[in-house]
């Protein structure tokens, strides 16, 4: 557990360079954090994670690589004392859902002051929660389980994480190839993971899976 006069070491994990220079650049100039790196793809993020293993951890929700929700699942089994927080331009339940998942502590959404980051890192150091207004009005409290779950509930909440992100790939026009090479699965085992999605959500064509992502907020059109 941090004491008061710990810095809060963070790594964060974002594609977009100028975001990360420029909110790096911020928090240098407060006197609790340290930044102990930055990564910029999902597989380079894990690596460097799990070699310092960081107080807090910044991740986009869209991320090249295997994907940010399969290495959160691997950080919250592996590192049981690491929160995370997910900042990203996308409002939507369907990955609210999934940070909930894997116990994050926050979610952001990009555009907001940088002091309301540099806030939500000192609350989950300390194991405190902090949402977005817009993200917090999706939520509601469980006190007994003493955690917060999402209000509305769709069929993607019937996926895994990693379907998920198999479903963002295909539903961009990506082949199956591509797909694997890009998360470093066989074919075989996105193949599999298509069908489940396809079945799961009763969805027999690429061009409605494409048009359903775009309706849920997985994928922009």
């Amino acid at each position: 557990m941090l004491t008061s006069t710990d810095l809060i070491r963070v790594v964060f994990v974002d594609d977009h360079m100028v975001l990360v220079d420029s909110i790096v650049s911020r928090f240098q100039r407060d006197p609790d954090i340290e930044v102990v790196g930055t990564a910029t793809n999902a597989d380079d993020g894990l690596a460097l994670i799990l070699e310092t293993e960081p107080d807090v951890v910044i991740l986009d929700v869209e991320l090249p690589g295997r994907g940010s929700f399969d290495i959160a699942e691997e950080i919250a089994s592996r590192l049981k004392n690491t929160k995370m927080i997910f900042l990203t331009g996308y409002l939507s339940d369907i990955f609210i859902e999934l940070a909930l998942r894997v116990n994050a502590k926050g979610y952001l959404l990009k555009g907001e002051p940088i002091e309301s980051l540099i806030h939500a890192i000192k609350k989950a150091s300390r194991g405190e929660y902090c949402f977005s207004q817009s993200v917090q009005e999706r939520l509601i409290f469980d006190h007994k389980k003493d955690r917060y779950s999402i209000q509305s509930k769709s069929m993607l909440t019937s996926l895994t994480s990693r379907q998920i992100e198999v479903l963002r790939h295909l539903a961009r026009g990506m082949s199956v190839k591509e797909v694997a090479r890009s998360m470093h699965l066989s074919e075989k085992s996105i193949d599999s993971h298509k069908y489940r999605i396809m079945h799961k959500l009763g969805i027999h064509d690429r061009v409605e899976l494409a048009r359903y992502s775009i309706r849920e907020g997985l994928t922009l059109p």
